[in-house]
């Protein structure tokens, strides 16, 4: 535990009766401590005043990077991520200080994890949108960088949603990954059709099922998977169209179209009138693909990185 200079507030680590506090100003942040278990107390901090406040919160969550750091399955150059969030409650007038307590307090949580695995390259990262530009100067004056751009692009569903049909011995169902087994079964397929080979972690798959208005579309050769689509809903209008994946093996088979229309349409047949969804600016191929099915610019964010 730490305090500020000026002794007001208490930078300490989050407790479960700290949520309903943080569900004031952040709620998507209470509901991943309570319910994601990939977030541990030990990488959460909450900033308190004397009166028991929460007027900020911190936390380090693992990317899906970080799964395989235990393991030797990947080559010396592999980076591994482990992303940091700081969010100030409006609601009180939160001097710069509280924010920089926060950070360093996070880096130094970093650090000490980071120092039990010396031989690994470990990356901190924030993601800003592009026109928070204080934030971005926040960030660089820490001595951060540009990683890359995140694309994220929407379709208009009050728009005709065309038809792009598979094969006969292909089927694509509304799967609802019901067990345990079918959820990793999913998680080894996303992994395999990931140059990277990583894949979400079975925690953040099921807190992602357990949310609001949650599908998948995917598509099986007899039994095996060879891609999928998630949706969730975003709010009354809009929904999410992510974690679009094929296998290699299925590529340029019209596979991936195929998938998201079917998603698209059903997003529509509920009353949705738009979908978003995320790509990596270098992406060229799925960018081409996702301006075909329909979609357009929205904004952009950026990944800003420090090495430690």
């Amino acid at each position: 535990m730490s305090k500020t200079e000026n002794q007001k507030y208490t930078i300490r680590n989050y407790i479960d009766t700290d949520a309903d506090k943080i569900a004031e100003f952040d709620f998507l942040s209470m509901l991943a401590y309570r319910y994601n278990r990939d977030y541990e107390a030990s990488n959460i901090f909450c900033a308190v005043d004397a009166e028991e406040n929460i007027v900020g919160i911190g936390h380090l969550e693992p990317d899906q990077t970080w799964f395989f750091i235990d393991k030797s399955t990947k080559p010396s150059h592999f980076v591994y991520k482990l992303n940091l969030s700081i969010s100030l409650n409006e609601k009180f007038h939160c001097p710069l200080e509280i924010k920089n307590e926060l950070f360093s307090t996070l880096l130094n949580r970093a650090n000490e994890i980071r120092n039990q695995y010396p031989d690994k390259n470990v990356t901190i990262s924030h993601t800003i949108p592009s026109d928070e530009i204080d934030e971005m100067d926040y960030f660089l004056a820490k001595g951060f960088y540009v990683i890359r751009n995140h694309l994220i692009m929407k379709r208009d569903l009050t728009e005709e949603i065309p038809n792009f049909p598979i094969s006969d011995h292909m089927k694509i169902i509304n799967w609802k990954m019901d067990t345990e087994a079918e959820q990793e079964e999913y998680l080894r397929a996303e992994a395999k059709s990931d140059d990277n080979g990583v894949s979400w972690s079975l925690n953040r798959l099921q807190w992602t099922k357990n949310g609001s208005e949650w599908d998948t579309f995917t598509a099986f050769a007899g039994d095996k998977i060879v891609g999928s689509v998630m949706t969730w809903g975003l709010d009354e209008e809009r929904s999410a169209t992510e974690n679009i994946f094929v296998l290699h093996e299925w590529r340029r088979k019209g596979m991936a179209k195929a998938l998201i229309t079917e998603a698209l349409k059903f997003l529509k047949s509920n009353g949705k009138t738009e979908a978003t969804l995320g790509v990596f600016g270098e992406n060229q191929k799925a960018i081409a693909l996702y301006k075909e099915l329909g979609y357009k610019m929205l904004f952009i964010n950026i990944e800003f990185g420090l090495d430690l």
